[in-house]
């Protein structure tokens, strides 16, 4: 048997993103959609920032989108609101680009917030 001359560290496969052979289960489309909606966050920037640094952003972007849009679309799906005309699947990917572009901004100022209130309740 001929020895593997490159080992895989991130591929896409059927069940999702896989990193280091460990299938994450996160769906590919839903990080292009983060992605996207990171980077065009990334677009409205006063000084433009390194283009990895933009790249890099855009990759966290992308997995909080990835990781938070089928949560919140059980969520969303669950409310009596919600359209029966309207698949969740087809909402997924609006909402992660949503999610995506609030990542930086929103999401991540609110989980510190959070964070540091609980750091103070347990000191």
């Amino acid at each position: 048997m001929p020895e593997p001359t490159s080992a895989t560290v991130v591929g896409l496969t059927a069940a999702g993103l896989s990193l280091f052979g460990v299938a994450t289960g996160l769906h590919p489309m839903l990080l292009v959609a983060g992605f996207a909606g990171g980077w065009w966050f990334n677009s409205y920037g006063e000084p433009p920032l390194p283009l990895v640094r933009r790249l890099s952003s855009g990759l966290i972007a992308a997995l909080v989108a990835a990781w938070t849009t089928p949560p919140l679309i059980a969520w969303l799906t669950s409310l009596s609101l919600w359209p029966a005309t309207v698949e969740p699947t087809v909402a997924g990917f609006p909402c992660a680009l949503a999610l995506g572009f609030l990542t930086h901004k929103v999401l991540g100022p609110a989980l510190l917030k959070i964070a540091a209130k609980k750091v103070e309740e347990a000191t």
